[in-house]
Parts: structure tokens; C-alpha cells; sequence
């Protein structure tokens, strides 16, 4: 599950649970657009348990997506389906970065 919150020129996407690879295509659909229209897509993973190994390719695909907050586990399964996803200990520092 997910939640889209759109203000000041950010789209903060707050994952939940478990993410299907269905799933990740509509968070990495919500951050596409969000870069698109000129916005900072950070996607909040500190709540999610597992994600589908393929879907993290999907996020990898979103040009400057920053993922925040993602246990070891869901950090090891990001850079094993997709290589390079920048990855931030938390949203605040995700916001934050240059």
C-alpha cells in the first residue's frame, strides 16, 4: 500500500507492508510523474517488510528518486534488483540533500 502527498514542490510517497510488483509500479508511476512536473520524489520505506525483487527496477528507472528510511534487508533487495537507487537514512535527510 501507498499514500501520494504532494506540497511545496515535493511528492513524498509513505509505502507500507509489502510491496507487490503491481505496487511498485504505481509508487514509481506517482514519482515519474512528480519529476516530470518539476517536483523532489522521495519514496518512504521505512514501513515496508519486503518488496518484489523485480519492482526495484522500476524505482531505479525514476530519474532522481531519493528512497528513504529502508531496513537492511529492503536496502539489499533495492540494490540487488536495481543497482542504484539513492538511498537516504530518512526522509528528513532525503529532503534535505543537495
Amino acid at each position: 500500500m501507498h499514500v501520494a502527498l504532494h506540497q511545496n514542490g515535493l511528492t513524498l510517497v509513505r509505502c507500507y507492508g509489502e510491496l507487490s510488483l503491481e505496487e511498485l509500479a504505481r509508487v514509481a508511476a506517482a514519482a515519474a510523474r512528480a519529476r516530470a512536473e518539476g517536483r523532489m520524489a522521495v519514496v518512504d520505506l521505512g514501513r515496508v517488510t519486503h518488496l518484489h525483487f523485480a519492482g526495484a527496477r522500476l524505482l531505479a528507472d525514476v530519474p532522481g528518486l531519493r528512497a528513504a528510511g529502508a531496513s537492511r534487508y529492503v536496502r539489499d533487495l533495492l540494490r540487488a534488483g536495481a543497482g542504484a537507487v539513492d538511498l537516504y537514512r530518512d526522509v528528513g535527510e532525503a529532503c534535505g540533500a543537495a
